[in-house]
C-alpha cells in the first residue's frame, strides 16, 4: 500500500555540550537521505547524515549522533509520533543543533528497504581554539569511610560531600591550567549508574568504557584512603597551661587513564601531615593542597612546562596560574631526540632530557609566567627554538638532622611539654 505523501516540519532546539565554545554559529540548509529495513532507522540515518554533511564526523558530532540513537528509538510507527517523540528527547538530553527539518518523501525502494529524504536546517559552528583543549573528565571518587576520623568522630557516613569538595578542588585546579576541557556536567542516568559501579571496580576496561562514553581524552580516578584530623592536647609541668595543636593526615591514590588507548598514562600517591594551627576550614584546605599536589604531577605527565620564548635572561613558560608562584626554583632541561625504550617491551619510555641552567620565578598571571635564568651552562638565548627546552620545579629536600641533635631537640620538647 503506498504510503502518503506528508511534509512535517518538526522544530528540535538542541544545546551543544558546555565545554564547546563558539566564534559564531550560522544555519546551513542541507538534503540528504536515509534507507534502512525500518521507518524509523531510514529517518535517523537522514538525520545523521545532514548533521555530517554539515559539521563532519568529528567528536562533537559524534556525541549529537549518539544522541540521536538513543533517542530515535520508538515502536508507535507514524511519522508525527516519531516527531514529537524525538523533539521532546533530543531537547531534553542533547548535545548539537538541528533547528528543523521536513521530510520530503518517503517511499520503498525495489529492495523492500525503506527510503526517507528530508531538508534539515543544521547549525554550522565555528569553534573556537579552546575547543581543541584535551578532553578530561574527573570521575567522582571512591571515599573509604572506614578510615576516616574528624577529631575523634568516627563512623563518617556523608561520603558525598567529601567526594563533592575532593572532585571540585581538582576541577578548579585543571580549569586554572588552561590545558583541558573538563567535563564537569551532570552525567545521564545511564552515565551515573555506570560510575556508582565503577566504584567498585578496579578493571582498567570498565575505566575506558566510561572514558569513551564521556568522549574523554583522559579520565582521572581516585580513591581517598585515609583522612584524620586530630586535636592534641598537652600540659606543661610547670602551669596549668594547656597546648593544643590540630594536625591532619591524608592518604589519596590516583592514576590517569589514556581513553583512545587505554593505558594508564600515571599513577601515584599524595601523602599529607598538615599543621591545621591556623585553619578555619580543615578538610577543604587539606583537599585543595591534594589536588595541587597530584595535579602538578599529572600537568607533567601530561604536559610538560614549555620554554615558549627566551629575552635575555627571561624565560616565558607557558604555564601560569596557582600552580607557579613567585620564587618557586625551576630547573632548565634541554629536550633530546634520542628516545629511552622498555628493554622487555619495546615501548618508549621518554626522551634523553639534559640538565642545563636553573631560573627563578619572578612573575605569574593566569596564562603564562616569567622566570629569570640564575644559572646555565651555555647561552640558551642563542640556542632557542620553540619545543626544545623545559622546566620542572626543583623538589625541596630535608636534610636528615644528626641523631645526637633530634635527641637533643626531643629532650627540649618534653621538657616544655
Amino acid at each position: 500500500m503506498p504510503k502518503i505523501f506528508k511534509i512535517i516540519t518538526i522544530h528540535i532546539i538542541l544545546f551543544f555540550i558546555s565545554s564547546i565554545s563558539f566564534a559564531e554559529i550560522s544555519f546551513v540548509e542541507v538534503n540528504s537521505k536515509g534507507k534502512s529495513e525500518s521507518y524509523d532507522l531510514a529517518l535517523k540515518k537522514a538525520l545523521k547524515e545532514a548533521i555530517s554533511k554539515v559539521n563532519g564526523v568529528t567528536l562533537k558530532t559524534e556525541s549529537v549522533l549518539e544522541i540521536i540513537d538513543k533517542s530515535l528509538t520508538t515502536n508507535e510507527g507514524t511519522t508525527g509520533s516519531i516527531g514529537r517523540n524525538l523533539n521532546e528527547k533530543i531537547y531534553e538530553k542533547s548535545g548539537g543543533s538541528i533547528k528543523s527539518f521536513d521530510i520530503l518523501n518517503e517511499y520503498e525502494d525495489a529492495n523492500g528497504l525503506q527510503v526517507v529524504e528530508i531538508r534539515a536546517t543544521v547549525a554550522k559552528y565555528k569553534l573556537s581554539k579552546t575547543a581543541n583543549r584535551k578532553r578530561m573528565a574527573i570521575v567522582p571518587f571512591r571515599i573509604n569511610l572506614n578510615e576516616i576520623s574528624i577529631f575523634g568522630k568516627t563512623g563518617f557516613d556523608d561520603a558525598d560531600n567529601l567526594r563533592k569538595y575532593l572532585n571540585q578542588e581538582f576541577t578548579n585546579y585543571f580549569v586554572q591550567t588552561r590545558k583541558f576541557t573538563i567535563l564537569d556536567r551532570e552525567f545521564d542516568k545511564e552515565i551515573s549508574e555506570e560510575l556508582l559501579n565503577l566504584e567498585n571496580s578496579e578493571k582498567i576496561e570498565d575505566q575506558v568504557k566510561i572514558g569513551q562514553k564521556l568522549f574523554a581524552d583522559y579520565i582521572i580516578v581516585g580513591r581517598l584512603d585515609f583522612l584524620v584530623l586530630e586535636e592534641i592536647e598537652k600540659k606543661f609541668l610547670t602551669s596549668d597551661e594547656i597546648l593544643k595543636k590540630r594536625l591532619g593526615s591524608l592518604n589519596f591514590s590516583y592514576r590517569i587513564i589514556d581513553v583512545p588507548t587505554g593505558q594508564i598514562k600515571y599513577s601515584s600517591k599524595v601523602n599529607l601531615e598538615v599543621d591545621l594551627k591556623k585553619q578555619n576550614q580543615p578538610i577543604p584546605y587539606m583537599f585543595n593542597m591534594t589536588a595541587q599536589n597530584a595535579g602538578l604531577e599529572i600537568m607533567y605527565a601530561i604536559y610538560p612546562i614549555l620554554v615558549e620564548k627566551i629575552e635575555d635572561d627571561l624565560l616565558y613558560l607557558g604555564q601560569g596560574g596557582n600552580q607557579i608562584k613567585a620564587a618557586d626554583i625551576f630547573t632548565i632541561y634541554e629536550r633530546t631526540d634520542n628516545k629511552i625504550k622498555d628493554t622487555y617491551t619495546g615501548e618508549t619510555l621518554g626522551n634523553v632530557e639534559k640538565v642545563v641552567g636553573k631560573a627563578i620565578i619572578i612573575d605569574s598571571n593566569a596564562k603564562f609566567s616569567v622566570a629569570k635564568i640564575i644559572e646555565q651552562k651555555y647561552d640558551l638565548n642563542e640556542d632557542f627554538k620553540a619545543r626544545k627546552f623545559m622546566v620542572k620545579p626543583v623538589k625541596k629536600v630535608k636534610k636528615k638532622k644528626s641523631s645526637s641533635k633530634i635527641k637533643k631537640k626531643k629532650k627540649t620538647i618534653d621538657q616544655e611539654w
